[in-house]
């Protein structure tokens, strides 16, 4: 009684199956199109028995039973167990002899199941399919929470015609002659339920009470003489109830706790929840009224009506002794409880006075400085829960608590694009995949430009390296001791059960959530990012905020002393070195040289920044935390890189702050030596590295206000750069018109804040010695072509500017913990300006925002571009375009796509089925395609193997840091590769029912799966591959 796939079927399937669509399982693994049985399998031809008979596995067993129990649960919602369930909870009141406690726990029980099952089962339109076999009109519907409170007037019953009811002229009311019309229900044993003359019946309720009984009640046959010993005929009554289950449930509760109006109208409002999970009858009631007002307001309505009118039975009277030695032994336990209760209470007043007196003969002082050294702890240090020895404290140097982290190399970002559409698969000899235009290949194309004109040093201070194998840093949220934590591993190293990873290289699962790590990142001892000190406002001038920042820079580095702590931090360093490849890491012209180091310490945070960026769409427009971000080990990472990047010292004299913030004389550069050669220029830096180096080279922790400063002053040269890059895509003629139209502008008093001065100032700076505006006008018209308005340029400033602004407040988020404010797109750049200290409020409406306004400069604006513009035409050795292409940098790129692929899988396998290898010019016996970048490889190929390693996994070393998705072509399915291990993810292609085809055994028409090549990609982006995906095994270099 499983699900089987339509192959599965093929000779069994139904006329009319019901088949179920391609899902996705909760732990991200892939669930073919499957058919289920029909409901009216479960209802009519299910047999257990069979079942059990029949099947071979226990699990089949299992799965259909629990099917079977989920369809009994429709019965919950049947006119007819409502009818029973009312029933006994009338007879359960009026004392029956034969209701049991037994037969009142089912019905509590039913009633409970019943409302717990009450939201699922309101989301289906369809109706119940459990046939009534009552239809009499006691309810309206099948829904027990619209019935709970549904009164029943009168009732039909079958009674001996010697019985009471018979011989009265008028239905018993059940307000002033509850108890002995209680007592004739019980001698004359009514409720036996019958089903029909059902239209008779209703038209007779329809009736005045007196034609009722008139109708029904037949002539009397007492004159008749019966034999002795014959039962007496059962003729029908009609009796009259007004009651519902709401009622008969609050009665019972009161004469189950022998107080009458215990449950007040208001007990809803000042009911403790908590106490309801276990207990009596009393408390069980109580969760059942309880639930069903919170489900709905007016049942809500009804209990605190009936709660404020209601009134017991009177009980019959006992006199017996058996009955009054029972009375009084209630009336006993009461009273020792409550004298037990009046004990305890006195017992805790008197250990309170105890306390208190015992705390007096303490020095007042010393309790005083205990007081204002515990609330120092708590206020300025962070508390974490160990996961191994469930303890709670701060992080120490001695004792350092980490939070488990996976570090793991990503090539995510240089595979992004300048369009936003994905690259298409070729299919065909003259389609082709270009790598120029993506993110990787633009940044190598720059730094390699730098360093041919410029000095090394400078250049490695000047860009960001990680797009291809920078290291991404992840936690699942835990924390732990680090000495915790070598216990742990010690353990994994001693367990003999074969394991999905390597302990030997560092690999665990976390101890509480079983998440895929492999380091542990120290935590910093004291404050968190909450502390006040550090975030308070400033009102200090823009000049002395610079000299402080200065002051910070010069301020030697000093060598924090040896203990646990520093010695984690450094092994955590050598972790996210050995995570990458040594190729990612030596960009200069001295492998290992501190250059090097220091290029790629700060490179890691500009990678995890632009990557959790990317998860959250690109920009910061959804404010507060993504869903990636929501476990973020940011703030602790930049702490480990700032202690290690202390370590290195820029020299004063290169130091990019000064050109910043200050006009100073420039060196000439005229020979062509490496030692003399020039300082890249401001125009050229990356502004977002400058920002994370000033961060991480300073003194930590950083105040708010030097941040902010900070942030200022990049922004001024962020604002001159996108002035200089949009020059260049003017033609000759708007250049000339700007130009001259700026300059008018320039003796206005806010001249500093004008694009339009600014913006002449550069065209006219940029126009001396070798101006990088002497390219063909025609590649320029052909580049651009339009007339550029103030709104148009205002619009591309802000674009341009936005990357720098969206780092900036994300950097600030994790450092200060600033929250983000959600927005509108068109409202990001005021939104970030206001949040990053730039603007003091955002303009109304958010069209009147100028990047311009945003400008703070420290010295002249004017001589600063001058400055900056300086060093771009005085280089001697460079030629116009090799100027342009560092000058005109690619403000955004978009989010990583894979490859699009062709809706039919035939297209695929006619192409690549028989193509030669480019390697080995042989058709692989097993090709394969890498989603990533298109290329063609060979699967276990001993032919392109170099160095013992295959060619797919050396593929995903070089084109993905280690990480490698490719669509295996004779088998329709995707494998990962992840540094030494691999997977088999599954198939994207899917045939018309939903189910895979490996291997291609079947040969059955195969589609691509949309659903399925999202979730490749969402994985693949958010690099969540070692978290969803669980059966691993080592390749050993040999795919």
């Amino acid at each position: 009684m499983n699900d089987r796939t339509h192959s599965a079927l093929l000779d069994l399937i139904p006329e009319n199956p019901n088949p179920k669509t391609p899902v996705f399982e909760p732990g991200g693994s892939m669930q073919q199109g499957m058919y289920t049985p029909k409901a009216e399998v479960w209802e009519k031809e299910f047999d257990p028995i069979m079942v059990v008979l029949r099947t071979v596995y226990r699990r089949d067993v299992q799965s259909a039973m629990d099917r079977y129990s989920h369809c009994l649960t429709k019965l919950l919602h049947c006119k007819t167990l409502h009818i029973v369930i009312f029933t006994l909870l009338y007879k359960v009141w009026m004392d029956h002899q034969n209701m049991s406690e037994h037969v009142l726990c089912m019905v509590m029980y039913l009633i409970e199941l019943g409302l717990d099952n009450q939201d699922q089962d309101n989301k289906q339109e369809e109706e119940p399919c459990i046939e009534e076999h009552c239809h009499d009109s006691w309810f309206p519907g099948t829904n027990l929470l619209s019935n709970l409170h549904h009164v029943i007037n009168f009732v039909r019953v079958r009674v001996p015609e010697t019985a009471p009811e018979v011989k009265r002229e008028a239905p018993p009311s059940t307000s002033t002659e509850a108890s002995s019309y209680g007592q004739n229900l019980r001698e004359a044993q009514v409720f036996s339920l019958v089903a029909e003359r059902r239209r008779k019946f209703q038209e007779i309720i329809n009736r005045s009470n007196t034609e009722a009984a008139q109708v029904v009640r037949p002539k009397s046959s007492s004159t008749r003489w019966v034999p002795p010993g014959t039962p007496p005929q059962l003729v029908t009554e009609i009796l009259e109830i007004r009651e519902s289950m709401l009622s008969l449930l609050i009665k019972l509760h009161q004469k189950l706790s022998s107080k009458q109006n215990y449950l007040s109208p208001s007990w809803l409002d000042d009911m403790d929840t908590s106490r309801h999970t276990h207990g009596d009858g009393i408390t069980a009631i109580e969760r059942i009224l309880t639930k069903a007002a919170a489900r709905s307001c007016q049942i809500k309505r009804s209990i605190q009506d009936i709660c404020g009118k209601t009134c017991p039975p009177v009980p019959p009277k006992k006199n017996s002794p058996s009955d009054k030695k029972t009375m009084d032994k209630e009336e006993r336990r009461q009273r020792a409880r409550e004298r037990q209760q009046k004990l305890l209470a006195e017992f805790a007043s008197r250990q309170k006075s105890f306390m208190e007196t015992a705390m007096d003969v303490e020095s007042p002082e010393t309790e005083a400085a205990m007081d204002l050294g515990a609330s120092e702890v708590m206020e300025s240090e962070v508390l974490y829960d160990c996961v191994i020895c469930g303890q709670s404290g701060p992080s120490t140097e001695d004792r350092p608590t980490g939070l488990v982290v996976l570090l793991q190399a990503s090539s995510v970002l240089g595979h992004r694009c300048k369009n936003q559409e994905a690259k298409k698969l070729p299919t065909s000899d003259e389609e082709h995949i270009y790598a120029a235009d993506t993110c990787g290949v633009s940044h190598d194309v720059v730094l390699t430009l730098m360093q041919r004109f410029f000095k090394d040093s400078s250049c490695l201070q000047s860009v960001s390296i990680g797009w291809d194998g920078g290291v991404y840093v992840q936690t699942c949220g835990h924390t732990l001791h680090i000495d915790c934590h070598k216990s742990y591993m010690e353990s994994l190293r001693n367990d003999q059960v074969l394991q999905g990873f390597s302990v030997d290289k560092g690999e665990f699962t976390c101890p509480l959530c079983r998440q895929f790590a492999n380091s542990v990142l120290p935590c910093r001892p004291g404050r968190g990012t909450d502390a006040g000190a550090w975030h308070s406002p400033s009102n200090k001038k823009t000049l002395v905020l610079v000299k402080e920042v200065e002051d910070l820079q010069e301020r030697l580095a000093l060598f924090p002393t040896e203990s646990n702590l520093t010695k984690e931090m450094e092994l955590v360093i050598k972790d996210v070195k050995n995570t990458t490849q040594r190729k990612y890491m030596d960009y200069g012209k001295n492998p290992g040289s501190p250059d090097n180091d220091f290029l790629f310490m700060y490179s890691v945070a500009r990678t995890n920044l632009e990557l959790e960026l990317v998860h959250r769409g690109g920009n910061l427009c959804s404010g507060g935390a993504s869903a990636a971000a929501k476990r973020s080990c940011l703030n602790q990472l930049f702490h480990v890189l700032a202690m290690h990047m202390r370590l290195y010292s820029i020299d004063s004299a290169y130091n990019p702050w000064t050109k910043l913030t200050q006009v100073i004389e420039r060196r000439e550069a005229d020979d062509f030596d490496d030692d003399e050669r020039p300082e890249v220029p401001m125009l050229f830096r990356d502004i977002p590295s400058l920002l994370i180096i000033f961060v991480l080279t300073m003194p930590q922790p950083l105040r708010k206000e030097h941040f902010t400063c900070v942030v200022k002053m990049l922004y001024n040269l962020q604002f001159t750069q996108a002035l200089a890059a949009l020059s260049t895509k003017f033609s000759p003629e708007e250049r000339q018109a700007w130009s001259t139209s700026g300059a008018l502008k320039k003796n206005a008093e806010n001249a500093e804040t004008s694009f339009e001065a600014l913006l002449s100032h550069v065209i006219s700076e940029l126009s001396k010695d070798k101006s990088v505006y002497k390219v063909n006008a025609e590649e320029t018209s052909m580049l651009m072509s339009g007339v550029w308005s103030p709104q148009s340029i205002e619009f591309s400033l802000q674009q341009l500017c936005l990357p720098f602004l969206r780092l900036s407040c994300l950097l600030q988020h994790h450092l200060y913990g600033d929250t983000l404010t959600g927005c509108l797109e068109e409202e990001e750049f005021p939104s970030l300006a206001v949040c990053l200290g730039l603007l003091a409020s955002a303009p109304q409406p958010s069209n009147n925002a100028h990047s311009a306004s945003c400008l703070q400069w420290a010295a002249d604006a004017f001589d600063l571009v001058t400055q900056w513009c300086a060093e771009v035409t005085g280089l001697s050795q460079m030629q116009a375009e090799q100027s342009l292409t560092l000058l005109v940098q690619e403000p955004e790129w978009a989010t990583p796509r894979l490859l699009q692929l062709p809706d039919n899988y035939n297209v695929i396998f006619q192409y690549y089925h028989r193509k030669a290898c480019t390697a080995c010019k042989k058709v692989p016996k097993d090709p394969a395609l890498c989603l990533v970048c298109g290329a063609f490889v060979c699967l276990k190929g001993v032919c392109c193997k170099q160095q013992g390693i295959c060619e797919c996994v050396l593929h995903s070393q070089h084109c993905g840091a280690a990480t490698g998705i490719f669509l295996l072509i004779n088998a329709s399915v995707i494998i990962i590769i992840r540094g030494h291990r691999f997977c088999l993810w599954g198939s994207v292609y899917l045939d018309a029912h939903g189910e895979e085809d490996r291997d291609l055994r079947r040969g059955k028409p195969l589609f691509l799966c949309e659903e399925r090549y999202r979730v490749l990609e969402q994985q693949w982006v958010s690099h969540t591959f070692d978290h969803i995906n669980k059966r691993w095994g080592p390749h050993y270099n040999g795919l």
